[in-house]
């Protein structure tokens, strides 16, 4: 029997670190300004130069292909290794679609495509766990049971200052209920069977990041938890945060990431954030 391997793509948005030290493969997704060449999310900008060039022009983004996920999956499977693939919602992006049409080519492979009807933070959290789990010894099942578990208990709540860059590249989803909304108020967005969804409207960033609060401290008052802290291009708010959701709840988060360019693409620089899940034992 050979080892579990973790895939993922770029849209987790783990930093290079964790991918490096936990053996996590990651697809890139790719993101296209104007007329110029496709950028490789995570290898070929780096994040601060997405979002300055984000700035001036819109951005578009594209899904890795089939082969690209065959490129990945078929050396492993003729070595006899397993496979789990966790991905962004297939809600927001057909990434999934082409890790499944890759399998499909290898039908004898044990490959496991999992939609994590989430992207960034939410994904990103659910792949970190699956790849400590593998490195601990555990089991494909044991493995798929922890991602489930995880995966299932997860919400997430973000603000961001405008849901322009959401509606120009079509991800918008339930959101654009909040469209029209007056100066100063503040769009406090959620995920829902994979899609952008409404929760609140708030006035101003200091009320935002209260509310962020507010709703991290419910949730721990309900159940112990795990959450991780992410944002755009807002390094200032984005500790703020941190600080803010420790003093809530009483611990910081096991994981703080900045959201790529793929997934910033859609949201905008000003995006800020959390994720929970109910908390699972830790792994190496």
């Amino acid at each position: 029997m050979g080892q579990i391997r973790i895939v993922t793509d770029s849209t987790a948005d783990l930093p290079s670190a964790l991918v490096e030290r936990h053996n996590i493969t990651a697809v890139p997704l790719k993101v296209i300004f104007s007329d110029d060449e496709a950028y490789r999310d995570g290898l070929d900008i780096t994040l601060d130069r997405f979002y300055e060039r984000l700035a001036e022009t819109p951005a578009s983004t594209s899904q890795p292909s089939p082969a690209e996920f065959l490129e990945v999956y078929k050396p492993w499977n003729a070595q006899g290794d397993q496979i789990i693939s966790i991905h962004i919602s297939a809600a927001l992006s057909g990434t999934v679609h082409s890790a499944q049409a890759a399998r499909a080519l290898l039908p004898d492979s044990s490959i496991d495509v999992v939609d994590s009807k989430g992207a960034s933070l939410p994904l990103g959290m659910a792949v970190l766990a699956a790849a400590r789990a593998a490195q601990s010894g555990r089991n494909r099942e044991e493995i798929l049971a922890l991602v489930n578990r995880i995966l299932s208990t997860t919400r997430t709540f973000f603000l961001v200052d405008t849901l322009d860059y959401l509606q120009r590249g079509g991800r918008i989803g339930r959101a654009q209920a909040f469209l029209g909304t007056l100066l100063n108020i503040k769009p406090l967005l959620t995920l829902g069977d994979g899609l952008v969804c409404p929760f609140e409207k708030v006035r101003g960033r200091a009320k935002g990041l209260e509310r962020l609060a507010a709703l991290l401290g419910e949730a721990a008052s309900a159940g112990r938890l795990q959450y991780g802290v992410v944002h755009g291009n807002s390094p200032a708010l984005f500790e703020e945060l941190k600080t803010t959701l420790a003093d809530r709840v009483g611990f910081g988060p096991s994981l703080t990431a900045r959201v790529g360019s793929v997934v910033g693409a859609h949201v905008g620089p000003s995006v800020i954030g959390f994720s929970y899940h109910e908390a699972v034992e830790e792994q190496a």
